[in-house]
């Protein structure tokens, strides 16, 4: 193969490469599989403008410490949910700021985490927690 060929050949297959690689990071951005996002006992959320991430987590049963990042321009909350019975809230978190942590000892099942400031959760700040049976 002549080397402008070759070289043309190779850059096509570099940016194929960056292709296939971003659309990989993006696949895993708003996923549902649920994502184990804990150390010791401490479960760190990001809010933004108008999400939680992780969208969904897996934690096992116990206590457990929930701090927030807010990573977003407005003011933020976040409650933790079950069977419409509130567990723990963390009030307004204002931007660039860290709050909490809410300290919770949660038994198996599936738990809502939301942010309802103003009408956040009905414009989607919501995700959820899957505490597993060991």
């Amino acid at each position: 193969m002549p080397p402008a060929m070759s070289a043309r050949a190779s850059a096509a297959r570099r940016g194929s490469l960056l292709l296939v690689v971003a659309a990989l990071g993006l696949a895993g951005c708003g996923s549902s599989t649920p994502t184990t996002v804990i150390t010791h006992h401490e479960l760190r959320l990001r809010v933004d403008e108008y999400r939680i991430l992780p969208r969904s987590v897996s934690v096992p049963p116990g206590r457990l410490k929930i701090v927030v990042t807010n990573n977003g321009v407005l003011a933020h909350n976040l409650e933790i949910e079950r069977n419409g019975i509130v567990l723990g809230t963390i009030s307004t978190v204002l931007p660039g700021g860290l709050g909490g942590p809410i300290k919770v000892t949660l038994p198996p099942g599936t738990y809502t985490l939301a942010s309802t400031n103003g009408d956040a959760a009905n414009l989607g700040m919501m995700s959820t927690l899957v505490v597993r049976a060991h």
